[in-house]
């Protein structure tokens, strides 16, 4: 069959005012009564009903993802301006933005906190959340997605994917996220859809479905055509301008574009009809591609993304604010919504909820971030927390919208909430009705996926100038490790000076920053180190230890033999398994669990600087208890000293973390900053030349890139710029380790 054929004429009448409310379709055949709304005299509370109204089915929960200056916060801010929320646009240049909040925020032009924001758009409600697009704040991203159904990537349509990309793109994945691409800055001169396109499928892995075609770039860029219902869109070109008109592309009206159009309409057509066996029996059905309409398109499309088979790709202009009704169009229309969505979760009608964020506000005290999966929550009620056992209480509970927020008395299931007084609930527990439902849950083996918290690989001392500031600062930093689990503290056993540990360099400025303008407190911090990792080289032999010891009228006495060797796992879980008569599965229950808890214990400082011990397989041979009155405590202490003396009798290697660096630059810079690259010990893996410049792909130890954007900045003159994430961690030689230990004692 050969597609051929005029499209069939759509209603001319399609002159649209899209005012803030608006619930005009993208089809344009069907009436459309435009809303206009007073943005001066509109406020978040009368909008509260139209966002709490709203039943599951027209819910929907997007993350917005990208690369460090794609757009992210732009865009969100053309939501909110567009849906009636806000009225006026903010910008992140002058620092007016809703969803950066944060003073830091405001400064540096970045995103450091996940933001959540709700909005009305065609009678539906979307919450959205805006996530950092840099590598030290990548928990922020992990968060947000795991209680997401779905996200938007923006890409830098001049760019296409970038570091970061791939980064939060992965997290996606691993929540099984269906997903829109909105090609951002197509008013950039060098706009390059067809090279976004192809980095999309080479570097994502996914199968891209470019649904519209561009009405100019650059300065000229104007509007799209929706290729599903081949129609116009344009923008009037004043900046901020809600109005843009909608008319049918016609073969008379232009010729050339509408046989481009239509040949690109043909092969989307195609590319779903592989996808979804639905659009196949519609096309070996139809006459012509003329003959399948807009509303059959949109539909499979819908269903392509919420199956996780490809990923509808959209253009447009956050800045110049062209095209954004219709990516608002595309949330409603292809995004799932919490009962079709790949993180449905249900288990009659109980209460499920997940804790994924805790901030700490002056006035409200701790504010819990919430996910309702399951059931309804209200004012004042008790919920159960299946993580630690315990009951916890209901304060009030708030619709988000960035730093404000609307108190409500109830949520149900698919919401985005925060509630006040849950003092026992931390990042990543469970809240359900009580203990009979977390043990139905338990029995069905239903569980929530667990929240990843990436490990540390920087450090240095705080310490406040005064003595009498230091109680002071502990609380702070116990706030800030509560609202963000990625920041550990903990103390040095030797010199008991307070080590502070982070992401990033900039990760643990910024702690430094807003302990001194939300709490009041200077502090200095140290130099900045690497943290490393300890494992060892070769098996250690079987250490034997016995405990025996009397306190009060009771006798712990209790022998244990272990030994520990090398394994490939890197991570910082405890490997151990009985060996001999024993064996783990004759252990009574309420022996493994100490003998576990000594374990994990033993290896969380290793003998050489204290670092975690990863890479290492730990056998119990033995375990003797010589005294039924012996306890936990006792039993943990003694297979932790005999792991510690296991350790010891095995040789202790660092291992280092490495970082995967993409370096932008001049060609006129290529050679000094290749040279200073190998100075680093940094291993060069391809350069790729482009129209914009040359980007340099390598992997570099983390201990020699401390201070590399300054020494960058002086090389390019201030015209090249880096991206890293974390690539894993590398053993050093013995040597190596040796000088590290020397160097770090002396500290």
């Amino acid at each position: 069959m050969k597609p051929g054929g005029l499209f069939p004429q759509v209603p001319s009448s399609c002159m649209v005012k899209r005012l803030f409310l608006t619930t005009c379709s993208r089809r344009c055949n069907k009436s459309v009564n435009a809303v206009k709304i007073d943005k001066s005299k509109t406020s978040v509370k009368k909008l509260s009903s139209q966002l709490s109204d709203q039943p599951i089915s027209k819910i929907r929960n997007v993350g917005i993802i990208a690369h460090i200056d794609a757009g992210k916060t732009t865009t969100t801010e053309r939501f909110l301006y567009y849906s009636g929320i806000t009225g006026t646009i903010g910008s992140v240049d002058e620092g007016t933005t809703v969803t950066d909040y944060l003073t830091q925020e405001r400064e540096r032009g970045i995103t450091i906190q996940s933001a959540a924001v709700s909005l009305n758009w065609q009678q539906h409600r979307i919450n959205i959340v805006d996530t950092p697009g840099h590598i030290d704040f990548t928990i922020e991203v992990e968060r947000t997605l795991r209680v997401m159904d779905s996200a938007i990537g923006i890409l830098d349509v001049s760019a296409g994917v970038e570091a970061q990309t791939k980064t939060v793109w992965r997290q996606a994945n691993r929540f099984n996220l269906p997903r829109l691409l909105f090609l951002n800055k197509m008013d950039k001169r060098n706009a390059d859809i067809d090279g976004s396109l192809t980095s999309i499928r080479n570097d994502l892995g996914t199968t891209p479905l470019l649904i519209q075609h561009n009405l100019g770039t650059g300065s000229s860029f104007t509007g799209i055509v929706d290729l599903p219902s081949m129609t116009c869109q344009k923008w009037d070109r004043a900046a901020a301008s809600q109005e843009f008109t909608t008319t049918p592309l016609t073969n008379s009206v232009d010729s050339a574009l509408f046989d481009k159009c239509l040949t690109l309409r043909n092969n989307l057509i195609d590319n779903l009809a592989e996808l979804d066996p639905i659009m196949m029996d519609v096309v070996i059905n139809s006459v012509s591609y003329d003959d399948i309409t807009s509303d059959c398109i949109n539909k499979c499309l819908r269903r392509v993304t919420c199956d996780n088979k490809a990923v509808p790709v959209l253009i447009g202009s956050s800045l110049k604010s062209r095209c954004i009704q219709p990516l608002l169009d595309a949330v409603v229309d292809y995004l799932p919504n919490p009962e079709n969505s790949n993180s449905k979760f249900a288990f009659d009608d109980k209460l499920c909820a997940f804790a994924f964020k805790t901030v700490h506000q002056k006035e409200r005290g701790a504010v819990t971030f919430l996910r309702l999966y399951n059931g309804a929550i209200s004012t004042s009620m008790t919920v159960y927390n299946s993580a630690d056992e315990t009951t916890d209480r209901i304060g009030k509970i708030y619709m988000i919208l960035a730093d404000q927020m609307l108190e409500i008395k109830q949520a149900s299931a698919g919401s985005i909430v925060a509630v006040t007084g849950l003092a026992k609930t931390v990042t990543g527990d469970t809240l359900v009705t009580n203990a009979k439902a977390a043990e139905k849950y338990s029995a069905a083996d239903v569980q929530l996926p667990t929240l990843s918290v990436p490990e540390p690989v920087f450090m240095c001392s705080i310490e406040t100038y005064s003595s009498k500031e230091q109680r002071a600062l502990e609380e702070a930093l116990k706030i800030l490790v509560r609202e963000d689990p990625s920041l550990r503290i903990k103390l040095d056993p030797e010199t008991q000076q307070m080590v502070l540990m982070g992401m990033g360099e900039l990760h643990l400025d910024i702690v430094k920053d807003r302990l001194l303008k939300e709490h009041k407190l200077e502090v200095y911090l140290g130099k900045m180190l690497v943290a490393y990792r300890e494992t060892i080289e070769r098996p250690s032999n079987i250490i034997h230890h016995t405990l025996n010891k009397t306190i009060g009228d009771t006798t712990h006495h209790v022998s244990v033999a272990v030994s520990v060797e090398p394994c490939e796992s890197q991570s910082k879980t405890a490997h151990f398994v009985c060996s001999g008569e024993q064996s783990w599965d004759k252990l009574k229950w309420y022996h493994r669990k100490p003998i576990d808890q000594g374990t994990s214990q033993a290896l969380l400082m290793g003998p050489l600087l204290g670092y975690p011990v990863v890479g290492c397989h730990v056998n119990v041979h033995n375990f003797t208890l010589h005294s039924s009155r012996t306890s936990a405590a006792m039993i943990s202490a003694a297979i932790r000293e005999a792991v510690h003396q296991a350790l010891q009798d095995s040789v202790v290697i660092l291992s280092e973390p490495e970082m995967r660096l993409q370096i932008y630059c001049d060609e006129d810079n290529l050679s000094d900053i290749l040279y200073d690259l190998t100075h680093r010990r940094a291993v060069i893996g391809n350069v790729e030349h482009t129209e914009d410049g040359v980007i340099v792909h390598g992997v570099s130890p983390v201990a020699t890139l401390l201070g590399y954007s300054t020494t960058l900045r002086k090389l390019s003159s201030g015209r090249a710029h880096f991206m890293m994430e974390i690539a894993g961690y590398i053993s050093m030689s013995e040597q190596q380790t040796k000088n590290i230990v020397s160097e770090l004692s002396s500290w």
